[in-house]
């Protein structure tokens, strides 16, 4: 019987009264499916020089491949890990599983210095979860050959992997976007009144968008910023154009004189600030790099208005025009 049909029938079973049942209408049958002789299984099996017992071994020509260790249904399982997962290191098994034959839970004893907990990589859930979706993770993890073949201890580091960097993901992300609340720069707060001006036709203040981020309210909202609000326009050889942000402003500067010097651009790859170059083909030579258009260039995304100011002049200039041939509309 494919081993899809033997989940569907286990399915309609009553739930195991014991410890035993749980072996012989559930562990049985399943690991028949998974390619395992009755001659491979051995049932009762002497660990620690025969001081303890493991409800099953599923051994190969190389030796024992994982351990199986059933309880009964609603028995904690977790008061078994400790003694099941330091017995599958001393007899060298790749995978261990405890069951109460209705939940199945998949470790690897070798991953040292991570907790019992941290070693699980999978828990089968044989009423809830999709049939398919149980006979594909049977098979990866206790099918006989891909256990014989090392396929499924490969398998279990590479879900445990992914797990691992999700979980990390999880807890660095709130941080990051906590210290962007709270110490918001400059591109987060012109994006923020962006958005309210496209809303409202009302420019806030940046002490009104900084109060926001943090979750508290400007004061006065005749405060000066520290900061210049987003440009209205701006107007390039006698051409005038929006400008979404005071770094949109420097790029269209850029890819304009890129247009008309393209092959000669060296003189712009020459400005620099204290080592640093205001643009370049490489963005590992910006701090944090912007890109120009559909240009191979790179600019500092993350500049002040003053700053964006006498970096537009000095591209005009380097390339022999007037600061006066750029007019910005605040």
């Amino acid at each position: 019987m494919p081993l899809r049909e033997t989940l569907e029938k286990i399915r309609t079973l009553p739930t195991p009264p014991n410890e035993e049942t749980v072996k012989m209408w559930i562990m049985v049958p399943i690991l028949q499916e998974l390619g395992w002789p009755s001659y491979d299984v051995h049932w009762e099996y002497p660990v620690g020089g025969g001081k303890g017992r493991v409800d099953a071994a599923l051994e190969g020509p190389r030796g024992v491949a994982a351990f199986i260790e059933a309880k009964a249904p609603g028995h904690s399982l977790d008061e078994h890990v400790e003694r099941v997962l330091d017995y599958a290191l001393q007899e060298g098994a790749n995978i261990c599983a405890l069951t109460t034959g209705l939940e199945w839970r998949l470790y690897l004893p070798s991953e040292l210095g991570y907790s019992f907990e941290e070693r699980r990589f999978a828990e089968l859930r044989l009423k809830e979860d999709p049939v398919g979706q149980l006979a594909d993770d049977f098979m990866t993890f206790l099918g006989k050959e891909r256990l014989m073949k090392g396929e499924a201890e490969r398998r279990a580091k590479q879900v445990l992997h992914v797990r691992r960097e999700l979980e990390h993901l999880d807890k660095e992300v709130p941080v990051i976007w906590r210290g962007m609340l709270a110490a918001p720069d400059e591109e987060l707060i012109e994006l923020v009144s962006k958005r309210v001006y496209e809303k409202t036709n009302f420019r806030p203040t940046d002490i009104q968008v900084e109060a926001a981020l943090k979750g508290g309210t400007s004061g006065s909202i005749t405060r000066k910023s520290n900061r210049a609000l987003p440009p209205k326009g701006m107007k390039l050889w006698g051409q005038y154009q929006e400008a979404e942000s005071w770094i949109a402003i420097l790029n269209v500067v850029v890819d304009a004189l890129y247009e008309r010097h393209g092959e000669n651009f060296e003189p712009a790859f020459k400005l620099k600030y204290k080592g640093q170059p205001y643009v370049s083909r490489n963005a590992s030579d910006i701090y944090r790099p912007r890109p120009v258009n559909n240009r191979a260039l790179y600019l500092d995304r993350n500049i002040g208005h003053q700053e964006v100011k006498k970096r537009a002049n000095e591209f005009l200039e380097a390339f022999g025009y007037k600061s006066s041939d750029l007019e910005i509309f605040e």
